[in-house]
């Protein structure tokens, strides 16, 4: 991983991972509890890390990648394991990080300085090399420019432009084309909303807000941030769903959210039956309601102004095609593990994945936030074993999930309650002495 901040001190990608487990461990290792989940959850999320390590280091991805995808494979079967397991866990015991809240967000304010300074500097080519995510069958500058000077698109373009004259960006990157920068702000701005929403569920709804400042800092300081940084595609769905779960209690806004994702990003597309399941009555409709109509839409936009599908794809968003969900319309993919295989192979693995959608909705009955949180986890996860463009390399897609499920506490309604109530006695005996 070449880059202005790290490369240019000599660190290479497997140091920084090393330097990320490393970190992590430091912070969040429970040395007194070493058999907790805690603890696991710790190494589990490095067990994606030496396949995605193996393709950042080979620059020709399409030879010899066969291994690095069955051990992608392996470690997203571990976490979905893990997330399934984690709907039956009753009992969370808190354990604090080993830094106070104060230290945790000086830490994280500055290493999310560092990666949005990154995102703007860093040169086009050497945010593509190291991202084995990146889209093979995303269109060129070129296409993106003339897709851009069409008249159905050229609104879009005169925003874009007013965008970056207002921006205060480096020269090196004001150079390149209005895509290509657009996608840059898009970027950095998904990271700090997943920042911001993940440190405002944990004040919110975990009742505990170092839970959210800690799940933050590990979001900031994993390889797959830095990795994946300047990948739009993924970054730009990950903010919504996180942002979805900070609103969840309002059914319109989270419709529309998760609508969007799921239209900018075909893999998200599992999610929306977990989410019907999870709300009931009028909020249910709601729900359907808003994320059909965005979804409709984006397909809509997407057969009826081609013009506009590229500029959006330039952006990072993604094709049915590329997912792979249209068998009689597939491409040749650049590197994936179906790479070379027949469709038919992979179409149980689609079905199961349907029925796990369908089952999800149902079961839970009464879903909390909790599960709602594990089961989206699972259907993100689920995703990478059919998805045929680079498929388990999208981690992080999924990644603020897995974080507030790793780092939240119990969020039974009768431990809600009590904990809610505990808080607002002691902020009222606080009252009372001051």
């Amino acid at each position: 991983m070449t880059g202005s901040l790290v490369g240019d001190l000599g660190l290479s990608g497997e140091i920084w991972m090393i330097l990320s487990l490393l970190s992590l461990m430091t912070l969040f290792f429970k040395f007194s509890r070493v058999f907790s989940l805690r603890n696991l959850d710790l190494f589990l999320l490095f067990a994606l890390a030496p396949g995605i390590m193996i393709l950042v280091a080979n620059s020709d991805q399409t030879s010899n990648s066969f291994v690095p995808y069955c051990l992608l494979m392996g470690g997203s079967l571990l976490w979905l394991i893990r997330c399934l397991a984690d709907i039956g866990l009753g009992r969370r015991p808190l354990l604090e990080p080993n830094l106070n809240p104060a230290g945790l967000s000086f830490l994280g304010i500055g290493v999310l300085i560092l990666l949005a300074v990154e995102t703007v500097s860093l040169p086009v080519g050497a945010g593509v090399d190291r991202n084995p995510a990146e889209s093979g069958m995303k269109p060129s500058e070129k296409q993106a420019e003339e897709a851009s000077r069409n008249i159905a698109v050229k609104p879009l373009d005169d925003v874009g432009k007013a965008v970056i004259d207002a921006t205060p960006l480096p020269s090196q990157l004001k150079s390149n084309s209005t895509t290509v920068i657009l996608s840059r702000i898009l970027a950095t701005l998904s990271h700090i909303s997943i920042v911001t929403c993940l440190i405002l569920i944990g004040w919110r709804h975990f009742l505990r807000p170092v839970t959210g400042i800690s799940a933050a800092v590990a979001y900031v300081i994993l390889p797959y941030t830095r990795i994946a940084l300047v990948d739009s595609g993924q970054a730009f769905p990950a903010a919504l769903i996180t942002a979805a779960v900070a609103l969840h209690k309002l059914p319109w806004i989270t419709g529309l959210l998760i609508g969007l994702a799921a239209g900018w990003m075909p893999a998200c597309l599992g999610i929306l039956p977990v989410w019907v399941g999870y709300y009931k009555g009028r909020k249910r409709w709601r729900f359907v309601l808003a994320s059909l109509t965005l979804v409709l839409i984006s397909a809509l936009i997407g057969m009826d102004i081609p013009d506009f599908a590229t500029w959006a794809r330039s952006l990072g968003a993604r094709s049915l095609t590329e997912t792979g969900l249209l068998f009689d319309r597939e491409t040749p993919v650049s590197s994936s593990l179906w790479n070379g295989v027949d469709p038919s192979y992979r179409l149980p693995i689609v079905v199961a994945y349907v029925l796990l959608a369908f089952g999800a909705m149902i079961w839970p009955l009464e879903k909390h936030l909790g599960e709602l949180i594990s089961i989206s986890s699972a259907m993100l996860i689920a995703s990478q074993f059919w998805y045929l463009e680079k498929g388990g390399t999208l981690i992080l897609l999924y990644q603020p999930l897995l974080l507030m499920m790793m780092f939240r506490p119990n969020l039974q309604p009768k431990q809600l309650a009590w904990r809610a109530q505990f808080m607002r006695k002691n902020s009222a005996s606080k009252d009372r002495v001051a």
